[in-house]
């Protein structure tokens, strides 16, 4: 009797499986991507300038730092694009990566990509993202350097780079 218990468990389990619902699928990889590292007292990691990054290279950069703050909530990923001097051009906050890193440790995502948009202007080297405000950065050998948040304008599309297929 319990022979046959285990082999009736053993042959629905696999099918248990596919019946959990997609959301809760897509919400346990949502969560295991937003990583939480509120226990750590710094960024584990920031951006170490190098004046040989190509501006392709920063545009490819400059939409990974956007989906890891807008999309996807990733502080790992995000500081680690940010460098030690982070400008801040917000009254409210301090300069320096440390100034903001407890608002960004929990991994807290701001929108979707369908609801956002993001740029990357070479000619500026300026990089944009839009949600409920327009963000902008300025970036220094292929790291985020300078931030501005206060009546920031979305760039015209055309001014926008176009990645490389493939390239994120």
């Amino acid at each position: 009797m319990r022979s046959l218990l285990v082999l009736a468990l053993s042959a629905l389990a696999p099918i248990a499986g596919l019946a959990a619902p997609a959301s809760d699928v897509a919400n346990g990889f949502e969560l295991a991507k937003r990583e939480n590292l509120c226990s750590l007292s710094k960024p584990p990691q920031l951006c170490t300038p190098n004046a040989s990054v190509t501006p392709e290279e920063t545009a490819i950069r400059a939409y990974k730092f956007y989906r890891a703050f807008v999309v996807d909530g990733d502080p790992r990923t995000m500081f680690s694009l940010i460098d030690n001097e982070y400008i801040q051009h917000n009254p409210g906050y301090r300069s320096g990566p440390q100034a903001i890193w407890s608002l960004f440790c929990s991994g807290r995502k701001i929108g979707s990509e369908s609801s956002t948009d993001w740029c990357f202007d070479a000619s500026t080297n300026m990089s944009y993202a839009r949600y409920s405000v327009v963000d902008r950065w300025r970036w220094v050998g292929g790291c985020v350097h300078e931030h501005w948040d206060q009546g920031e304008r979305f760039p015209d599309k055309s001014k926008c780079a176009k990645l490389p297929e493939g390239a994120v």
